[in-house]
């Protein structure tokens, strides 16, 4: 069994998330010395640090023409080296010890970050800002702190989504009330993908 923190760092005209990267991963190394690092990147992002245990190179850039990089996020699944997987967004920083979240997550299949909190330890409740998730009644999950294992509930997840991104403009047509999004973002790209694959909600960790 293995497990591991895994995100994407794929530099745009306006940000440096490979600099990004290598602080979140000391960030990480600081609290966990003992955790492993994967970072999956494009040949004009790609690095190398001591901090990252893996790079992985996409064959792929499905946001190539992007200029944001959303597009590639489908394949985490199939581009984790570990059994376990959390995945992160590269603009994070980790400022304590977490290697105990492991013993919960590992009883489950996927699991989100769900009504996430603020800095004060309340629980976000304006989501004017996700308007598109209350109209679509769609589950208020972020995909920026996030944990799978290699599974057929998570696989199948992970495969609803790149069917969503690979048809991005007629999924935003003809799936969603008043989407008008360019680019397929992670977060309503997952929230709609487990929509579709648990309609209820049955099995969404809280």
């Amino acid at each position: 069994m293995s497990k591991g923190f895994l995100w994407f760092a794929q530099n745009n005209s306006a940000t440096d998330y490979v600099k990004l990267s290598i602080r979140l991963a000391e960030s990480i190394k600081l609290w966990e010395p003992q955790s492993q690092i994967c970072v999956v990147t494009d040949n004009n992002s790609k690095f190398e640090h001591k901090s990252i245990d893996y790079v992985k190179v996409l064959d792929t850039d499905e946001s190539e023409k992007h200029d944001i990089k959303w597009a590639n996020e489908f394949k985490a699944f199939q581009l984790s080296p570990f059994t376990h997987t959390i995945k992160l967004e590269s603009d994070m920083l980790w400022n304590d010890h977490t290697n105990w979240w492991w013993y919960h997550l590992w009883q489950h299949d996927l699991v989100f970050s769900v009504d996430c909190k603020n800095y004060k330890d309340q629980t976000i409740k304006d989501k004017a800002y996700r308007r598109l998730f209350v109209n679509n009644n769609l589950p208020n999950i972020y995909n920026g702190l996030m944990y799978f294992r290699k599974s057929r509930w998570a696989q199948r997840f992970f495969r609803m989504a790149e069917s969503l991104v690979r048809n991005w403009n007629d999924v935003k047509k003809t799936m969603l009330i008043n989407c008008h999004d360019e680019y397929p973002s992670t977060d309503l790209v997952y929230a709609l993908a487990y929509r579709i694959i648990d309609p209820t909600c049955e099995k969404l960790i809280d």
